[in-house]
This record gives C-alpha cells, structure tokens and sequence, in this order.
C-alpha cells in the first residue's frame, strides 16, 4: 500500500504572536495560509528537552523520564543533557512508525542520539564531556546520519550558542532529495537563541524569522525536487514562548548561607543536605537520603520561608507528588519551585542570592522559559498536506495530542499516549 508521508518542523520558541509576521514571509506563508490549526499548551517545565519528548510520546515528564533539559549532576557548570534517545522511558511515534516499515530521519530532533531510525543526525553539545565533536557524533548517528554529518560539518556555526541552523537545512534537503524517507522530523533553534539572547520581543524576533524562512527555503524546495511535496503532510510546531528575565533568585546560595550545602573558597560544591536543579523560570528541589527529622524541618523551614517572603519571588514549592498531579511532572526530586513570571530560579554558587535586572552583576539572558506553560505567548500548530483540513481549528489543546495526531496520519497505533488525536483537523 502506499504509505502516509509526515515531515515534523519544530520551530524553538516560535510564539502565536509571531504568526502575523511569519504570513508576510514566502516559505512560513507555505506553512501557514489556509492551514489546518490548534493552539498548544506546553508541559511543565517548558524547557526544549520535556516538551520535545512530549510531542513524539503524547506523555509528560511524568511518563517519559525527560524532566529537565539536563542531568541532575550536583555541582558541574554545564551538566550533560538528556541527549540519548534510550533516556525516554514510553514508546514514541517514531518507533510505532517504524516498527509498521515506515523509513524514519532525524535531524537535530532532542533526545534522539542513538536512536535505531534509517537516518538520525541528532541534537548534540558538551562534546568536551564526550570526547570531542567527532568521536561525540560516531556514536550517535546512524550510519547514514553521519555521511551527512560529515558533510555538511563544516556549516554548524559554534559559539557561546551553537547553531545547528543552516546545517539542519542542509542535512535535511540532501534526505529529501537522495532519501526520501516518509517519515522526517526536524528541529531549528535560531529564534530560541534570539529571544534568550535580546528578550522575548523587539526587532530581533523579526530577524531570526527572516533567517528562518531562508531555512525553509532550503528544506522546502528540496521537497519540492523530490516529487513529493503535494503528498507530504506538514506539520510545524514550536515547544514554548519565552518571558523576559526580571530577577535571578539563587537558591543554591541561600542554602549555603542556611548551612544547608557547603562549597570550598572557589564556590565549588563540596557536599549538599538540598540542591536546586535549576530548569530556568522553575526548578527541582533534591534532598539528600537519610537526613533527621530535625534536618528536614530545618529545609521545611527555609522552603516556608521562600515563600512567604516576596523579596525571593517564589510563587509555590510543590511536592513532587503535587507537581505530578497538577502538571503531570514527577522525577527523582523532593520539591517544584515555580516562580513569579520572569524569576529565574538558579542554581548557580558564585552570585548574590538575588540579583534583579538593572543590577551591575545581572547577567546571562534576557529571555528564558521553564515557566508554567499557562503563562505568556503560546506554542502553535500549523499543519497542511492530504490528512488535515485546510482551515480547521482545534482551539486550545495540551502538547499531548500531537503525537497522537501524527500516529493517526500515519496510521499507527500509539496506546501509551496521555493525549487524544486532533480530530477535529484530519479529513
């Protein structure tokens, strides 16, 4: 039989109110004019990793074991991310479509390292934890991934922030165009990268839009050379907005000065009865096993204490059996912290407690996420092509049916999934 075509376009950080701007523009216009639409609610936290992980499974940290970008590794500056694909603990899409002959690619797709699909080119960084870029990359492509890898290597553009951009681009027209694959899913960052670089808004979002429709550009015509463009269902989809950064509260240093973690004269960590997993506008509260009664209340105290006190700006600490039931997040911690909009709970040890913007020691970005997904600007979902229908709108729906809804265009099952298919959108 002839089977379903699905290309996946994750646009980072891409907003429903950049949708107006992103219409004037030829190849976002493509995408969008007369598509079939929803918008989306993120999971908690709203960081790349978890939501990402939640559009391919239908789950939330919860169920997929992705509850924060990084690894908790106590006291490393930059730990390692949930890079691997094994790190997801439920069935994905991309497994149920390839378990049914379908020929499955990746190209920069998180937590897809060493995923078993024909063609995976993953999202990968920290290459000096993991033996340098190449060696990092052979363990991590599929054998066809890293013929393209290597030959569009030279296009990833390092820096403070890596863009993967123009390399995705080039990756995924050479698919399109020597394999078309049936099944392509495809994540480009360089709007995310500007708004945490500027901030959420300004002229900046207009240009990483512009940069962005020259990728589609590229991806788009090389479809078009395949053949098999007016087959080919689209869908574009983003993770999460950004809100501007207001206020640093670093609670790793409160800890130390409640002697509740202690650090050498370099601020290096030496031992820690609490840690805060920073997850950016949130973080994960870890406690050490075995601690007294007395040692707890001590930790309860200093918790109320966050709270109640605004200077901190902490809005709630949830259990992780509350944060479970509420947002569908669970993970090894103890505690949630969710913040005011804007509040960057840190875990850095070299800084004040609470560092506000304006002030000569704020620094980093200007934009951040990991916020509750029911603040600020939302995802969007944009879908064209022989399975939706041109114009539907679904309305307000949570990130867990799309990997249901992509299941249903390729005709797969997908049981494990929290969400339900957008029905409403397929003809």
């Amino acid at each position: 039989m002839n089977k379903a075509r699905l290309t996946v376009i994750s646009v980072d950080a891409m907003e429903d109110v950049d949708i107006e701007y992103a219409r004037t523009l030829p190849n976002f216009a493509r995408l969008i004019d007369n598509a079939a639409t929803a918008q989306i609610e993120s999971v908690f936290p709203t960081l790349t990793y978890p939501v990402h992980s939640a559009q391919i499974t239908g789950c939330p940290p919860a169920r997929t074991g992705i509850f924060n970008n990084v690894l908790m590794q106590p006291g490393i500056d930059h730990p390692d991310w949930f890079w691997d694909y094994s790190y997801i603990k439920v069935p994905t899409v991309l497994d149920a479509a390839a378990a049914a002959g379908y020929r499955v690619a990746v190209v920069d797709w998180p937590v897809t390292a060493g995923a078993p699909f024909d063609i995976v080119v993953p999202e990968l960084g920290n290459f000096d934890r993991t033996g340098g870029v190449e060696a990092t990359y052979r363990a991590a492509t599929s054998e066809r991934g890293w013929e393209l890898y290597d030959r569009h290597r030279d296009l990833i553009e390092y820096g403070s922030k890596t863009n993967h951009g123009p390399f995705a681009a080039a990756v995924t027209a050479d698919i399109f165009r020597e394999d078309s694959p049936e099944v392509v899913f495809l994540h480009l960052v360089e709007l995310d990268a500007a708004r945490h670089r500027y901030g959420p808004d300004g002229p900046h979002v207009r240009e990483a839009l512009d940069i962005l429709d020259v990728r589609l550009g590229v991806i788009l015509g090389a479809l078009d050379d395949s053949g098999r463009a007016e087959e080919t269902n689209i869908v574009m989809v983003s993770d999460h907005g950004q809100l501007a950064t207001v206020q640093h509260t670093n609670l790793n240093v409160l800890f130390r000065e409640r002697g509740l973690l202690t650090t050498d004269e370099n601020n290096e960590l030496v031992d820690w009865d609490i840690y805060l997993h920073s997850a950016g506008l949130s973080g994960q509260l870890f406690v050490r096993d075995g601690l007294s009664p007395q040692r707890l209340r001590e930790i309860e105290d200093v918790l109320d204490e966050l709270v109640s006190d605004p200077k901190y700006r902490i809005r709630e600490i949830l259990t992780a059996e509350e944060a479970r039931r509420l947002y569908g997040l669970d993970g090894p911690f103890t505690w949630i912290v969710e913040s005011h909009p804007g509040v960057i709970v840190g875990g850095a040890l070299d800084r004040r407690v609470i560092v506000r913007r304006g002030d000569p020691d704020f620094g980093g970005n200007l934009g951040n996420h990991g916020h509750n997904p029911g603040q600020g600007n939302q995802p969007v979902f944009y879908a064209t092509g022989p399975a939706f229908i041109p114009g539907a709108d679904a309305g307000r729906r949570p990130v867990l049916d799309e990997a249901p809804t992509f299941a249903r265009v390729l005709g797969v099952d997908l049981p494990t999934s929290w969400g339900t298919a957008l029905d409403e959108l397929l003809a």
